[in-house]
């Protein structure tokens, strides 16, 4: 008999444990941001920005040195497809805090990871460390990319980079990595320094190859690199050999004649004052971007590149050069 009554008690209390636990359960609560095409979730306490409001955001700060785009991505992750301009310091390696302990805290940052939660732990580190100005992306470059804002790397386009010995980093993109014949080929180049501190480097004439560029004049203005375009597939073994497209329409180049003997590069920056004379309060963005139409073969008329594979060719003056290779169809 008690048996019996022992278990019509527990018969009765079952209905209190479960509302109970539901009403536990209800106290967890998860705060979602809507972006146009998705709903994501965030951490609660963390400076949160949409995808949209990003955009508009690294719109209105291009070539600003104060403002940073991080991407707390692994390495294959930032190589595969991330937001043009940005650095990459991957939360998950042991070394993450001590790494970004080394930025700059008084800049801008925007904050992403792939989905917005390591974006979101990132922050919360970056924080504690004392960084006054600092936002995670919700949703990630997930959210990015669906609401149709653009990439650079290998799924959407091609990058690459390469850095010297005097901490200098060649950066060269393409807006994709395959183009339809008359579609207009986009390339950015830039010198980037990867040193936590000022960076003097001399001024050098190690060109890889002849005929690097930045416009229809020869590469002899301020900025230490340049750019050629080859049809066919080139390599540094061979490309000494190659013809490169005339890609700018031909002009009367005026007689330049200026003493540069090197270049004072702030902080972990592309902007850098160049010597003599150089003002690091205004400092020269060391970024080209550049549009192929198509090639000059005939004077001054353009012909759209033809159907076959093209090698783009960037290089500096202290030496290194990318390769990078797109189709036309």
């Amino acid at each position: 008999m008690m048996k019996m009554r022992h278990v019509l008690s527990m018969i009765l209390l079952f209905p209190l444990i479960i509302s109970v636990l539901m009403v536990g359960c209800s106290q967890i609560k998860t705060q979602t941001t809507s972006t146009s095409s998705t709903t994501v979730t965030t951490t609660p306490n963390v400076p949160t920005i949409t995808a949209s409001d990003a955009y508009n955001l690294i719109q209105q700060n291009l070539n600003n040195p104060n403002f940073i785009i991080l991407d707390v991505r692994t390495a294959d992750e930032f190589n595969s497809e991330h937001i043009a301009v940005a650095i990459n310091k991957n939360y998950e390696s042991q070394q993450f805090t001590a790494d970004v302990s080394k930025l700059d805290k008084n800049k801008q940052y925007l904050v992403y990871c792939a989905t917005g939660i390591r974006g979101a732990a990132a922050t919360q580190i970056m924080m504690s460390l004392g960084f006054t100005d600092v936002q995670n992306m919700a949703g990630g470059i997930t959210a990015w990319i669906q609401d149709g804002y653009p990439t650079v790397g290998l799924a959407t386009a091609t990058t690459t980079s390469a850095q010297s010995e005097n901490g200098l980093q060649l950066q060269v993109s393409v807006n994709a990595s395959s183009l339809t014949s008359g579609k207009a080929l986009q390339i950015t180049l830039s010198e980037y320094n990867t040193l936590y501190t000022t960076n003097n480097v001399s001024a050098e004439k190690n060109w890889g190859i002849d005929g690097l560029t930045t416009g229809a004049c020869p590469n002899i203005s301020v900025l230490p690199f340049g750019v050629a375009v080859y049809q066919g597939q080139y390599t540094a073994q061979n490309v000494s050999k190659g013809t490169p497209l005339d890609i700018f329409a031909p002009v009367a180049c005026p007689m330049y004649v200026r003493l540069i003997n090197g270049y004072t590069f702030l902080p972990d920056s592309i902007n850098a004052a160049v010597m003599p004379g150089g003002d690091l309060t205004t400092p020269t963005p060391m970024l080209a971007k550049i549009t192929v139409d198509g090639t000059y073969t005939q004077g001054t008329q353009l012909t759209p590149l033809v159907p076959g594979v093209y090698t783009i060719v960037a290089g500096d003056e202290w030496g290194m050069l990318e390769f990078l290779y797109i189709s036309v169809k």
